[in-house]
């Protein structure tokens, strides 16, 4: 066939073999199948009203590896004659249906978790099934079985995680509560045939068993946090900040502290995890206060990739270098002397906030005081 004349005399070339880049496209596409890292598997439905009529049109290497088979073996064939024990099989009985009601009305059905086995394979697989055209879908498959197990393995970690801090916790206290317990006993009835250096010595036992026994019941707390499977609810956080102000009166009249509150949100959360951020951020605000200059603390909320809650205080500030590590398990930069604490509430802060899946962070000067930000996503609120 010889080319076309174009009317400036210039002859048209011809069009490339139709068939050369069919095939050339085909090899590409099978070869990007192929190398997937997931499953990939397409289906004919010979007879939309028959499972056993399914065959295999191709299998990516995936699929084959977890099927152990080879291409001659499979591609072309049935189901029925390749593996017959997957309709004998719970799992694989689900999944051939599901081919053929795909097949039939379209769409796709994501079947989530799997359970399949046969005398060579058994394992946990994702599995979804998706149209394709008239008696064709195809399949996308992930073997999850270590992922799973892992999965398993962490719960039931946690849990014997949990019962031993809850042990441990009752079996450090008894002994601390024996030891305050001789304390009051020794100060009330011996109290005047003590010398000055008994009497403070004692003081220093009192003082160490209390700070102790706070130790462990705030360790025990951290471990709870998040611990125990629950639903988020809806929390009205300015009433919440308005409870946490009264159940902290005391501590405000004592300090003579002001606490000014702006407009506060309605969240989705964990209250009893809210509860125990916003008192942890309030009461270290009134406690790392500057001598002779009185507590004043302004609680606010604004839109900032979600909704961002932010503590100021005018309290003793915290240095650039120690800005991020102030959330660690333990973390004090100050003495027992200078202020009582463990070490440990801002850390608890940390991991609530990253339970509602945020962030929090500080900004200070020493000297003039600290701003806390915590920062949720918007899935958590209404």
């Amino acid at each position: 066939m010889q080319n076309s004349i174009t009317p400036g005399g210039k002859p048209v070339p011809k069009p490339p073999s139709t068939n050369v880049n069919a095939s050339l496209e085909l090899d590409i596409l099978t070869q990007a199948f192929d190398d997937l890292p997931v499953g990939v598997g397409v289906f004919q439905v010979c007879d939309l009203h028959d499972n056993e009529s399914i065959r295999y049109v191709f299998m990516n290497k995936v699929i084959l590896y977890e099927m152990r088979k080879t291409r001659e073996e499979v591609f072309g064939k049935r189901i029925m004659e390749v593996a017959p024990e997957a309709y004998e099989h719970e799992g694989g009985l689900r999944v051939i249906e599901t081919y053929r009601t795909v097949a039939k009305e379209g769409g796709s059905i994501n079947l989530g978790l799997v359970e399949y086995s046969n005398h060579m394979v058994a394992g946990t697989y994702e599995c979804s099934v998706h149209y394709i055209k008239d008696n064709y879908v195809y399949v996308m498959l992930r073997n999850v079985t270590e992922l799973e197990e892992t999965k398993n393995e962490l719960e039931n970690k946690n849990k014997e995680l949990s019962q031993l801090t809850s042990i441990v916790s009752h079996d450090l206290k008894e002994p601390l509560n024996t030891i305050s317990g001789f304390v009051e006993v020794i100060t009330e009835n011996y109290q005047e045939t003590l010398n000055d250096d008994v009497s403070e010595f004692i003081g220093y036992i009192s003082k160490a068993t209390t700070r102790m026994r706070r130790v462990v019941t705030d360790l025990l707390d951290y471990s709870r946090i998040g611990g125990k499977r629950k639903e988020m609810t809806m929390v009205d956080t300015e009433k919440m900040m308005e409870e946490i102000r009264q159940d902290l009166s005391g501590m405000i009249r004592e300090t003579n502290t002001s606490i000014v509150l702006g407009h506060l949100p309605l969240v989705r959360g964990f209250e009893t995890e809210l509860r125990l951020l916003f008192q942890n951020l309030i009461c270290n605000s009134i406690k790392f206060n500057r001598p002779g200059v009185t507590p004043n603390i302004k609680v606010s909320a604004k839109r900032q990739d979600g909704w961002t809650f932010i503590i100021k205080d005018n309290g003793i500030g915290i240095a650039k270098e120690y800005q991020d590590s102030v959330f660690r398990m333990f973390k004090r930069l100050h003495t027992k002397s200078e202020y009582e604490g463990t070490g440990i509430g801002l850390a608890h802060c940390k991991k609530i906030v990253e339970l509602h899946n945020g962030n929090i962070w500080v900004e200070s000067t020493p000297g003039e005081g600290s701003v806390f930000y915590c920062n949720f996503p918007d899935e958590i609120y209404a």
